[in-house]
């Protein structure tokens, strides 16, 4: 009989022994698919945001395209701007010319009337346009305030 003991007693043994390595077993086990279903998620989550990354590059590649067109046409507007203005200069220029000579052509009586109309920073640049000799007869005929104030423009007087 102490045989039998034996063998009843092991096996029950072995059992109890085996049931923490069940539990820690089942709890890894457990652990390991928690893993693996964190692994997949950040998988996941990583093609997502490779999606997006192509995207994000699609979208600052067409951006660069739209800002290098807008600039050329910037560059190209103000080429444009700057060369009608040089045109538009030379007319102004020229038209000023043609009206100092027809300035020029009045008589200082005639031409004072009208320049005392005008503002003092106007007839100061025509008088300015003029030769000396005719601006000196102009400005005499001037009234005495529009006068005086041209002098001082044209740096004739000194001013205070």
């Amino acid at each position: 009989m102490i045989i039998g003991l034996i063998v009843v007693w092991r096996p029950l043994t072995i059992q109890a022994a085996d049931q923490p390595l069940r539990k820690a077993g089942a709890v890894a086990l457990e652990r390991t698919q928690a893993l693996r279903k964190r692994e997949a998620a950040v998988r996941a989550q990583e093609a997502a945001l490779k999606v997006k990354e192509k995207q994000l590059t699609a979208m600052k590649a067409d951006i660069d395209k739209r800002i290098a067109r807008l600039t050329k046409m910037q560059k190209d507007f103000e080429a444009r701007l700057a060369a009608g203005m040089a045109e538009y200069k030379a007319v102004k220029n020229k038209n000023f010319k043609k009206l100092i000579k027809i300035y020029s052509a009045m008589s200082p009586t005639k031409l004072a009337p009208l320049l005392n109309t005008m503002s003092d920073l106007e007839t100061t640049r025509v008088l300015r346009a003029m030769k000396t000799d005719l601006a000196a007869k102009i400005i005499a005929k001037l009234n005495q305030a529009k006068a005086v104030a041209v002098s001082k423009r044209l740096g004739m007087l000194g001013s205070k």
